[in-house]
């Protein structure tokens, strides 16, 4: 009886690993799938929108901390709320690597908190910016899970800002940011492959290079030594 019980096993096993092998099962598992041979494709396009929060790594002046050389003691960067949207170009590298050009239009707010002697409140100075974004990301997702897999991404940006008073001369004291701008990117998404098409839920942040900020001699710009911009994002595209 044992013997018939092994036997009986292996016969199972076998015709199990056959199965695995005919190409009519592997047919069948892939039409289990939501655009089963969506990745194969060299270059596919989309579109993402999304929101974000933009504030700045700030670094102020020795000269803030000397008594009776300003009624400011102290500034602090906050987060300003924004949203974005933009179109998205993916080129296949390999089975599990891509290269990604996403284009993006982004309109943040960046905030600034001056606490001034004599005051309870601080006092807040807001800059609105309207962002021409060029990514360039390599894109490193895992093994695909019937319809989903995981990613990370890693790259670059340019950024222009059509909305910077870097050039207007008035005579408002107030915070001025640079045009451009570079910064890095890293991110982590989940890939969603529906029925026809393709969503990816994705946090991204993006910290920046250069010192953006726009140095002039009133209260609100003469005692901060650098601005670096730096962006969280939630985004969701559609692929």
């Amino acid at each position: 009886l044992m013997m018939m019980i092994t036997n009986t096993r292996e016969t199972n096993s076998t015709i199990n690993t056959i199965n695995s092998l005919n190409p009519n099962t592997i047919k069948q598992q892939q039409q289990q799938q939501n655009n089963a041979y969506y990745d194969t494709r060299p270059l596919h396009f989309g579109f993402h929108v999304g929101f974000n929060q933009s504030s700045h790594h700030l670094i102020l002046k020795d000269s803030i901390n000397i008594d009776g050389v300003t009624d400011l003691r102290y500034v602090t960067p906050a987060f300003g709320p924004g949203f974005q949207l933009g179109v998205i170009s993916d080129l296949r590298l390999h089975e599990y690597l891509a290269l990604r050009f996403t284009p993006t239009l982004m309109f943040s707010q960046r905030n600034f908190l001056y606490n001034l002697q004599g005051k309870d409140q601080p006092e807040k100075k807001s800059v609105q910016m309207a962002n021409v974004d060029f990514p360039l990301t390599l894109k490193f997702r895992s093994k695909r899970m019937k319809n989903y897999r995981v990613y990370v991404l890693g790259g670059l940006k340019a950024s222009i800002d059509m909305a910077s008073q870097e050039k207007v001369v008035d005579e408002i004291d107030k915070v001025k940011l640079r045009r451009t701008d570079v910064a890095y990117e890293t991110g982590v998404g989940l890939d969603l492959y529906l029925q026809y098409f393709k969503l990816s839920p994705e946090i991204r942040v993006s910290n920046g290079f250069r010192n953006v900020l726009v140095s002039e001699q009133h209260i609100y710009s003469n005692f901060i030594q650098s601005l670096r911009s730096r962006t969280w994002m939630v985004t969701f595209t559609f692929e």
